[in-house]
C-alpha cells in the first residue's frame, strides 16, 4: 500500500499544470500528462486515486478519456476541468461517472474543497473494494451462482450443516462442479470461520507424502526430512477446517490413522513420541460414490460414517442449463477486472454454443473457456468467432462416449502395479513421450503423471 494518495493531472496547458502541482504536491504524489494517450498510459500503470481531467485535449476528447478511465479496474475518481461552464458537457460528464467538475480560472477555496471531497470519496471507494474482496475471499459466495433447484438445495444444506462446528460433511460430485467452494462456504458460515481453512488434494501425492503432509514430522523422522521438522496440516487446521479433496484416494493405512484423529482428537507426527491434541472439522470431497468404495473394500466404512454425517450431492453443469449463461456473464466480469478488458455480453450464436456444449469439465471448464476469450480477444461482444476452440457447438453432435475397455481377466489374479506400468508406458510412447500430452490423454493432472513416471522408472 503506497504512503501517499496519487493524483494524475491531465491538461495541455503547462502553466495550469505547474500551478496545480504546487498546490497539491505537499500532500499528494502528483503525475502529469499533456494529452489523452499519455494519460491512459500513466493511469494504466500507476492506478491513480484521482484524475483531474481537462475536457479539451489536443489529441482526443476528455469525454472519451473519461469513458476509458471508468472502464479500468480499479477505476479512479475523476474530476473534470473545463475552461468555461457548459451545462451539456457537465451533465454528460456526470452521467459517464465523473465525481465533480471545476471551471477555469479555478477558485482556490473551491479547488481545495473539491480535491478534499474527491480524495475522501477515493479512500472510501478503495476501502469498500478491499472489504468486498476480503468478504469474497472468506465466503466464496460470489462464485455460488445459480437458480437450479438441485444446486439451491445443495447450498441450503451446506449452510445448515455449517451450524455444527464438528459434524462431518461429504461433498460428492464430478470434477469441476465446485466442491472446494462449497467447503469454503461451510467453513465461512461455521463457528470456526475465524480460524484456518486448510485444503489437501489426496490424489495429488504418494501415500508417503500425504502422511507427512497431514501429520507432520519430527527432525530426523526419515531420510530427507527437514532438520527442524515440519508441522502437518492437521496442526495447521487446529480450531479450523481441514478440507480433504478426493478423499477416496487415501490409502487404508492413512484412513486408519485419520479415523483415530477424528475419534480421539489426537495424533502423533512422524517420528514423534509425544502426541498432539487437535480440534478441527473435516469436510471431505469425492468425485465417485464413496459408499460404493466401501463395498469394494478400498475405503473404511467406519471412516465413511465419520466423514459423511451430512452428504451433499452437487449436480453437474449439464444438469443446470439455466445457470450456464449467468455463470458465463459472471466470469466475463471477473476476467474483465483481471485483464482490464471491456467485454459486455454474448451474441445469440455464442449463447447457443454455451448452452449446447456438454461441459464435461463442469464449471471449471466454463470458467477456463471464458478466461481464454477475455485474455486473448479485445472486443465488447463475445461472438461465434471467439468460441471456435470449443469442440462441440449448437447443431454439432457431442463427441461420442468412448467404448469401455474390454478386459480378459485371469482367474488367478493379476499384478496391478505391473498393469499400471504397462498402461502408462504405452500411453507415454503413444504421445511421443510428451508429458503434457500424456497427462491429457490419461485425464490426470501433469504432476500426478510425473510422480507415476518416476515411480515406474519411465522418465529419462
Amino acid at each position: 500500500m503506497r504512503e501517499q494518495q496519487l493524483i494524475l493531472l491531465v491538461d495541455d496547458e503547462d502553466p495550469f499544470r505547474v500551478a496545480v502541482r504546487r498546490l497539491l504536491e505537499t500532500h499528494y504524489e502528483v503525475h502529469e500528462a499533456a494529452d489523452g494517450a499519455r494519460a491512459l498510459e500513466l493511469a494504466g500503470r500507476l492506478e491513480p486515486d484521482l484524475v483531474l481531467l481537462d475536457i479539451g485535449l489536443p489529441d482526443t476528447s476528455g469525454m472519451e478519456i473519461l469513458t476509458r478511465l471508468k472502464a479500468m479496474r480499479p477505476s479512479p475518481v475523476v474530476v473534470m476541468v473545463t475552461a468555461f461552464e457548459q451545462v451539456r458537457d457537465v451533465v454528460t460528464a456526470m452521467r459517464r461517472g465523473a465525481f465533480d467538475y471545476l471551471v477555469k480560472p479555478v477558485d482556490l477555496d473551491e479547488f481545495e474543497l473539491t480535491i478534499q471531497h474527491a480524495m475522501e470519496h477515493a479512500s472510501l471507494k478503495n476501502e469498500v473494494d478491499r472489504l468486498k474482496k476480503e468478504l469474497h475471499r472468506l465466503q466464496g459466495v460470489d462464485h455460488l451462482i445459480g437458480k437450479n433447484q438441485a444446486f439451491l438445495d445443495a447450498q441450503m444444506l451446506a449452510v445448515k450443516s455449517a451450524r455444527s462446528p464438528d459434524a462431518g460433511v461429504l461433498l460428492q460430485g464430478e470434477s469441476g462442479v465446485g466442491k472446494e467452494l462449497f467447503a469454503r462456504l461451510i467453513h465461512a458460515q461455521s463457528p470456526r470461520a475465524s480460524f484456518a481453512f486448510v485444503a489437501l488434494n489426496c490424489a495429488a501425492f504418494s501415500s508417503e507424502i500425504i502422511e507427512s503432509e497431514l501429520f507432520g514430522y519430527e527432525k530426523g523422522a526419515f531420510t530427507g526430512a527437514r532438520a527442524e521438522g515440519k508441522a502437518g496440516l492437521l496442526e495447521s487446521a487446529h480450531k479450523g477446517t481441514l478440507f480433504l479433496d478426493e478423499v477416496a484416494d487415501l490409502s487404508l493405512e492413512i484412513q486408519a490413522k485419520l479415523l483415530r484423529v477424528l475419534e480421539l482428537n489426537e495424533f502423533y507426527p512422524l517420528g514423534a513420541t509425544r502426541k498432539r491434541n487437535v480440534n478441527l472439522r473435516v469436510v471431505a470431497a469425492c468425485n465417485k460414490d464413496l459408499w460404493a468404495e466401501t463395498d469394494r473394500g478400498t475405503f473404511r466404512k467406519d471412516l465413511f460414517f465419520r466423514l459423511a454425517t451430512i452428504k451433499i450431492q452437487l449436480p453437474p453443469l449439464r444438469e443446470r442449463p439455466e445457470d450456464i449463461l449467468p455463470l458465463a456473464r459472471f466470469f466475463v466480469e471477473q476476467f474483465n477486472d483481471k485483464y482490464h478488458k471491456q467485454f459486455r455480453t454474448f451474441s445469440r450464436d455464442a449463447e447457443q454454443i454455451l448452452l449446447n456444449h456438454p461441459w464435461p469439465g463442469n464449471v471449471r471448464e466454463l470458467k477456463n473457456a471464458i478466461e481464454r476469450v477475455v485474455l486473448l480477444e479485445n472486443d465488447e461482444l463475445i461472438g461465434l468467432n471467439h468460441l471456435g476452440f470449443m469442440e462441440s457447438s449448437g447443431g454439432s453432435p457431442s463427441p461420442a462416449t468412448p467404448a469401455p475397455f474390454q478386459w480378459d481377466l485371469p482367474d488367478q489374479g493379476l499384478p496391478l502395479e505391473q498393469m499400471e506400468n504397462q498402461l502408462i508406458q504405452a500411453a507415454y510412447e503413444k504421445c511421443g513421450r510428451n508429458k503434457s500430452k500424456t497427462a491429457r490423454y490419461l485425464s490426470i493432472p501433469r504432476h500426478v503423471l510425473l510422480y507415476r513416471l518416476k515411480k515406474h522408472g519411465l522418465m529419462n
